[in-house]
């Protein structure tokens, strides 16, 4: 069984892509988002993470963002290396990222394991990080419906 009090050990099992984004640039992006492997990555929930952990509203995450796809993780982001390299929004808040807690890793697990639909996988692992933090990741603009306090493993 899955739920939010062993979220963190489930995640500590998802796949970590090859390499780090260390710095804002398009190079350093694409260097992580083109890998071979994320080209393999597909139907997938996936996890920004930090290399220390951010303060939450209650405790500390590494996660900075969730986010699905269906399609692999190359295909759904490396398209947006230079925006999110360059973008004023993300160019500050990556900078800000990287500056205070340290270059960003992405971790990839198939989304089957947390739900019946790609949606449904992605909102409960907000869920799971809500209910530990009582509040989203930095990253996340979404929110979920998805209320399952637990899912079978």
């Amino acid at each position: 069984m899955i739920d939010s009090t062993n979220f963190y050990e489930v995640i500590r099992e998802f796949e970590l892509l090859p390499g780090a984004i260390d710095n804002v640039s398009t190079q350093a992006f694409q260097t992580v988002y083109g890998s071979p492997r994320a080209s393999l990555a597909k139907g997938i929930v996936y996890l920004f993470l930090s290399a220390q952990p951010i303060p939450r509203l209650v405790g500390e995450s590494r996660i900075i963002y969730i986010g699905q796809t269906k399609g692999s993780f190359k295909n759904r982001y490396f398209q947006y290396s230079s925006l999110h390299a360059s973008s004023k929004a993300n160019k500050l808040k990556f900078e800000a990222i990287i500056r205070e807690y340290g270059p960003i890793t992405i971790a990839v697990c198939p989304f089957k394991r947390f739900g019946s639909s790609l949606l449904e996988a992605e909102g409960q692992l907000l869920w799971w990080y809500f209910q530990n933090h009582c509040e989203y990741p930095p990253v996340n603009y979404t929110k979920t419906k998805v209320r399952n306090d637990a899912v079978q493993a």
